[in-house]
Order: C-alpha cells, then structure tokens, then sequence
C-alpha cells in the first residue's frame, strides 16, 4: 500500500505573528483541504517560516543519518507533473510501475503554468 503525504504552502506577506494572519491562513488550507478526498483527522498543520519549510528534507537527513538508515540505498524522486498529463502519470506510474510503493519519499509537485515563471525558475 501507499501512503500519500500533501504538503502545502501558502504565501504571506506579513508574518503570522498575530491571529488575525494565523486565522486567515489556516481558513486558505482548510478550504484547499476540503475539496481532497483523506481520512479526516490525519491531517497535520505546522506554522513556519519560509526558511524553515525549506529546510524541512534537511531534517528529515540528518536524522536518518544519525539513526544509520540514510546508508541504506534510499530512492528520491522529484518531479513537477503538468495537470494534463497527472491522470496519465496516476495510472501508469503509481498505479502501474509503483504499485507495491518505494523504499523512500516521491516527492510530487503539481503545478498551474499560468504560475510558470521561466524567469525565476531553472
């Protein structure tokens, strides 16, 4: 079986410091949340920085390196997939070649190209 993990980010442009901007963007990532189809109640929400949320593999490596596992091989895939082609990618991909899961995080990115800048982006 797979598990899934939706990670999602929102921009701000002041700091979440009061609960008028923390209110606000906890409703944005409810309202994103609610048109997914998830075991209600596994959700989990973390307020952080845009530094911190960038750091966030970096956690995830050096713990493994100190528990031993990062040794082991370890797959890690990251892809951007447009939105006409993730059906296809579903049903080939994780449906078809991935079926019984990998051995590490796949890392998916789905993106609008209207939000496509080639001029910021490699």
């Amino acid at each position: 079986p797979s598990i899934y993990l939706h990670q999602q980010a929102a921009a701000r442009t002041r700091p979440a410091c009061d609960d008028v901007t923390r209110s606000s963007s906890l409703l944005r990532m409810g309202e994103m949340m609610r048109r997914l189809k998830y075991v209600r109640g596994l959700e989990y929400a973390a307020d952080v920085g845009y530094v911190e949320f960038l750091s966030r593999v970096n956690r995830v490596e050096e713990e493994a390196r100190r528990s031993g596992s990062w040794a082991a091989p370890h797959p890690w895939l990251n892809l951007f997939v447009s939105a006409r082609d993730i059906a296809d990618f579903d049903r080939a991909v994780l449906k078809g070649m991935l079926a019984d899961g990998v051995d590490g995080p796949m890392l998916i990115y789905p993106m609008l190209k209207s939000k496509w800048d080639p001029n910021t982006s490699v």
